[in-house]
């Protein structure tokens, strides 16, 4: 009898901590998520050419002569990671102290971008991307959008993983954006990543199932959000107390190596937002460039590809035309990026203007986010804008 009693009211409990997640708007928890430590926030929705609607979240600071800077998140993150370590350790809230207009993107798909001027997001239509859309498409909207609303004609960009790889299909195939930018730092950009050693690339020998069971099941978005979804029952289950917050960060360190580097007084915020979900394709043209060991355009199959672009293989995307001045920073200990695959990238991009490597031999792809010392990393890219600001003024 006391274990039914304690399951009803554990099923009730999760039932009203259910409801009172989905009453929060993803517009709330975006204001949440910078209002909570005193700043100003303003949330502006972008439409791409190809009708995407995307939130950008501004801390203003209209009386700023810097720059503007853009902070794009990676795979299956959000504008939210940014902010999670608080005052004095997150990006976000740094820039802002050191003068900086600050505009965090959402792209497409995720939590916080998921309108369509007319499709719906239960359609195949709407999740029909990889991240050479949102490099092509949402990266210019965003850029487009922040200088039409600011008196600055060049921004800073700031960028983790995906965020990297968009920039940079965006300026080689768009290349007029490039002198839109002071100056640029991508960390553990995610271009090429061939020399990868995390678990999760054993799933590179079964892409065509993975495309097969989303036809089969109709279910194109990857680990996104909501009453019912695995991640959100997750994040329900280690706010119960169900699952212990150092099983969940076990099988986080499986995936990007063992680094004890997370406070655990914040895993509950992480899990709270993160992941933020993806499209599948977007999972396929990472998987597709793996297997290649190359940094090329979304493969179709043979047919489709002769009908693209054609020929059998997809075209690469041509670095040489990146000439907005880029800063990479990677480690050693990066297993979804590793430090041989950014060092022949920057061999690739003809104005690197630094390599930053960080020196902790376990730094992992998640710690650029999370690590309770990010924040010096942190200060250091601030430092830098601020340098190439200056050197800019006294020209």
């Amino acid at each position: 009898m006391f274990r039914n009693v304690t399951l009803y009211l554990t099923l009730t409990l999760a039932i009203i901590v259910t409801q009172v997640d989905c009453a929060k708007s993803p517009n709330d928890i975006l204001r949440y998520s910078i209002t909570r430590y005193g700043y100003p926030v303003e949330l502006h929705k972008v439409t791409t050419q190809d009708g995407y609607i995307l939130t950008l979240v501004r801390i203003p600071r209209k009386s700023s002569t810097a720059a503007p800077v853009l902070i794009i998140h990676g795979l299956l993150s959000s504008s939210v990671d940014w902010t999670v370590q608080g005052p004095e350790r997150s990006f976000s809230f740094l820039a802002s102290d050191a003068g900086y207009d600050v505009w965090l993107g959402n792209v497409r798909g995720n939590t916080f971008s998921k309108e369509h001027t007319k499709l719906d997001t239960k359609s195949r239509e709407y999740w029909r991307f990889s991240f050479h859309e949102i490099g092509l498409y949402d990266l210019p909207a965003m850029v487009d959008y922040i200088r039409a609303n600011t008196s600055s004609e060049v921004l800073h960009y700031v960028s983790h993983s995906q965020g990297g790889a968009v920039f940079l299909i965006m300026a080689s195939l768009r290349p007029a954006y490039n002198r839109k930018f002071a100056s640029v730092h991508l960390m553990a950009p995610a271009a090429l990543i061939h020399h990868g050693t995390s678990p999760v690339f054993y799933s590179t020998s079964r892409l065509d199932e993975l495309e097969t069971l989303a036809k089969v099941t109709q279910t194109y978005e990857f680990a996104g959000r909501g009453s019912n979804s695995p991640i959100n029952l997750l994040d329900l289950a280690h706010r119960m107390g169900l699952i212990p917050t150092d099983l969940l960060l076990t099988n986080v360190w499986f995936f990007a190596g063992h680094h004890d580097s997370i406070n655990r007084s914040i895993v509950g915020e992480i899990l709270a937002n993160t992941p933020a979900g993806c499209s599948v394709f977007q999972l396929l043209h990472f998987g597709h460039n793996y297997v290649a060991k190359s940094f090329q355009q979304y493969d179709y199959g043979w047919t489709e590809n002769m009908q693209r672009y054609g020929s059998r293989v997809p075209p690469e995307y041509p670095l040489q035309n990146v000439t907005a001045p880029v800063t990479l920073y990677y480690s050693a200990g990066d297993n979804f990026v590793p430090a041989e695959d950014v060092e022949e990238l920057a061999d690739s991009l003809p104005n690197v203007v630094h390599k930053h490597k960080i020196g902790v031999r376990k730094w992992n792809h998640v710690d650029y986010l999370f690590d309770m010392t990010v924040h010096r990393l942190y200060r250091t890219i601030v430092a830098s804008m601020t340098d190439q600001r200056t050197k800019r003024d006294a020209k």
